[in-house]
């Protein structure tokens, strides 16, 4: 055993194995048991209570757990005992994880035998003893429950009237904060008009249900039982408790084994039944496991391990899933909260470039979809909810409606242009979705439009397909909700993206599809109403992004051939519509020297554009306003930007290069 553990998780282990180790002498074991269960039911004859291990101090001499123990020559385990009443300071005895485990398992035997109507405290005093030691008194109290019929009837009939209270006054078992609507108000408000959505959320409430450690106790005994007796409870919030035992939360074996009992959620029209809260969460649950990231993704190997981990995790949960009557239905519901989730980015590191990071989201939306048919009336379904949700539901079918396996010969180029010319929904959280890595409403779209057979081409046809509905929308100064040229730069840069992540997609394909997305947001910057900064100015910017990975390549192929031209003129074409000196070409400037571009290419694409880059840099440090003000301009892409300026000028310096001739210079 490690002398110095390092970690909570290397203390409990050499505690489990200093336990198992004790067990195996039976004779010790077996005697400080006895001892404790005489104990507990002597405290039990004088109707004693105890809430912690203080009060052992103040039990009477025939009462005293630690002579009791001493007199039967178990003086190691009295000591420890005594050592943990007392708050002893200094190093822990060797023999305390021993008594908390024997006094946890006495307790639990007779928790079980005499019922939680007499011992509703000891579990709480047994976790004062040692905090580790509650999980060996709720495994002891289920070993009795399983090993008794008798026994378990009893104590599901108490867990009965629990529920029962529950249902007619929520308020007598559970704990609300002070000046907070009653327990009883909540309940009722949600039998009147609870939702999907509330249960999914249920973890807003801050409601606490005194209960539910026994009901983990009747879990841990017969699952069925307890899967159907938490579904009559009158709120997912008490469900949920019910459900957020350490010791579920950490088997999802154990959790997938609920999932696959739990009563239906939707009936067969698909409406939701509130007796199917705990599929629900259970669903939730899982969820949540799959999309919490898991140790260092940092190497390339390890992350290519760590993405077929994950793929093999979310197709047990997926057979779980559609096994059940209602399975479909779920995964819709599923596949909706997933879309409009944020993902976890790993931080980026003092010394280093930003972790790289598994698209947990993605990957389990396209696992999702593959199992999933289309809806019917799926236009309705996507106009019955609020405008701002119908993006995350539009995503949603054409998500399954690209990676289904279950229908063959979708349409999908043009179900996504059905989508975009409904003007149905708006689009929000325009900078997140623009440059948050792996945001499923740009990515997913993004997926699927780089699916389509000559990609680049649907994506030009469709812009112009379009032309009344963006012009509908600009001519109503919509510049950030319901606009459909939006929405498509949004998809289009998604496209993008995942065929440069493609390492099976051809060069020329990501080429074209960025050259098509580069033509509709020339145009849109033309004619689109415009704010500064706003949606197009991002987008400009994100897309040229993406033109050191999608070009130099090909370039340096052409060079290599003798054809084509080098990179700096390939780029001083693509900014020529935007060289200018604004915020909208410094933010491009930026971004492609955040994209690995040295800075000395920059400078010779902006001369080839007809400019030079230093003054025009100047000038706008000199002229923009407010630019020291982190309220309005980004530091970092402020001081990005001085960096630029500062090794342009010490190149030209240090070259001794004349100043750049072009339409910018002062």
């Amino acid at each position: 055993m490690d002398p110095m553990p390092r970690t909570l998780e290397d203390h409990l282990r050499d505690r489990r194995a200093r336990i198992a180790s004790w067990l195996e002498q039976h004779t010790e074991a077996e005697t400080a048991t006895a001892v404790c269960e005489r104990w507990i039911v002597d405290l039990l004859a004088r109707d004693l209570t105890l809430y912690s291990r203080q009060d052992l101090g103040s039990l009477p001499a025939d009462l005293s757990l630690v002579d009791r123990l001493s007199a039967e020559k178990l003086d190691g385990l009295s000591a420890a005992l005594a050592w943990q009443i007392e708050d002893a300071e200094g190093k822990e005895p060797d023999e305390a994880p021993l008594i908390g485990h024997v006094l946890a398992a006495a307790s639990g035997h007779a928790y079980a035998i005499h019922g939680p109507g007499k011992l509703d405290w000891i579990g709480h005093f047994v976790a004062s003893i040692d905090g580790a030691s509650w999980e060996d008194f709720a495994d002891a109290a289920a070993q009795v429950l399983g090993r008794n019929p008798d026994v378990q009837e009893a104590f599901v009939d108490f867990l009965a009237t629990i529920v029962t209270k529950a249902n007619d006054a929520p308020d007598t078992v559970t704990e609300i904060p002070p000046r907070r609507a009653s327990m009883a108000s909540i309940a009722e408000q949600f039998a009147r008009a609870g939702s999907f959505e509330e249960v999914w959320e249920a973890d807003q409430w801050p409601i606490l249900f005194r209960s539910s450690d026994a009901f983990e106790i009747l879990r841990r005994a017969d699952a069925d039982r307890f899967v159907t007796m938490i579904d009559q409870l009158p709120h997912p919030t008490l469900v949920k408790q019910c459900l957020s035992s350490k010791a579920l939360l950490t088997s999802p074996h154990d959790a997938l084994i609920l999932l696959r009992l739990a009563n239906t959620a939707f009936d067969a029209e698909g409406r939701w039944q509130r007796s199917g809260m705990a599929a629900i969460l259970l669903l939730q649950s899982a969820s949540e496991q799959l999309l919490s990231p898991r140790g260092d993704e940092v190497e390339t190997e390890d992350l290519s391990k760590g993405i077929a981990q994950f793929r093999n995790a979310v197709g047990g949960v997926l057979d779980i899933l559609f096994a059940r009557a209602d399975g479909v239905e779920l995964a819709w519901h599923w596949l909706e909260n997933l879309l409009r989730q944020t993902p976890r980015v790993p931080p980026a590191g003092r010394s280093g470039p930003r972790k790289q990071m598994i698209n947990r989201i993605g990957i389990l939306a396209h696992a999702l979809s593959s199992r999933m048919t289309p809806r019917r009336a799926q236009d309705a379904w996507i106009r019955e909810t609020k405008p701002l949700e119908r993006q995350i539901r539009a995503v949603a079918v054409l998500s399954v409606a690209a990676f289904t396996t279950t229908v063959a010969d979708l349409d999908v180029g043009s179900i996504a242009k059905g989508l975009l010319k409904g003007d149905g929904f708006e689009l929000t959280r325009a900078n997140d979705l623009i440059q948050l890595p792996g945001a499923p409403l740009r990515t997913i779209p993004g997926d699927v439009l780089a699916r389509l057979p000559g990609a680049a081409a649907w994506f030009t046809s469709t812009w112009s397909a379009l032309r009344f509905e963006r012009e509908r929308a600009w001519r109503a100064n919509r510049h950030s909700s319901g606009n459909p040229a939006e929405i498509m730069g949004l998809w289009g840069l998604g496209a993008v993206e995942s065929l440069v992540m493609n390492a099976e997609a051809q060069p020329g394909d990501a080429a074209g599809m960025w050259l098509a997305v580069e033509r509709a947001f020339r145009e849109a910057r033309l004619v689109e109403p415009r704010l500064g900064r706003d949606f197009w100015s991002q987008a400009v910017a994100r897309l040229f992004w993406w033109w050191p990975q999608v070009f130099t390549a090909i370039q340096d192929h052409a060079d290599n051939s003798g054809a084509g031209s080098s990179v700096p003129t390939a780029l001083g074409r693509a900014l020529v519509p935007y060289a200018e000196i604004s915020g909208d070409f410094m933010a491009v400037t930026v971004t492609l020297q955040q994209a690995g571009l040295p800075i000395l290419v920059l400078d010779e694409a902006v001369h080839h554009a007809g400019h030079n880059l230093l003054p025009m840099i100047r000038l706008f440090v000199a002229t923009a306003r407010h630019l020291n003000d982190r309220r309005a301009w980004n530091p970092d892409w402020v001081a990005a930007l001085g960096r630029i300026e500062a090794e342009i000028a010490g190149d030209r310096q240090s070259a001794d290069l004349p100043a750049r001739t072009g339409r910018s210079e002062i």
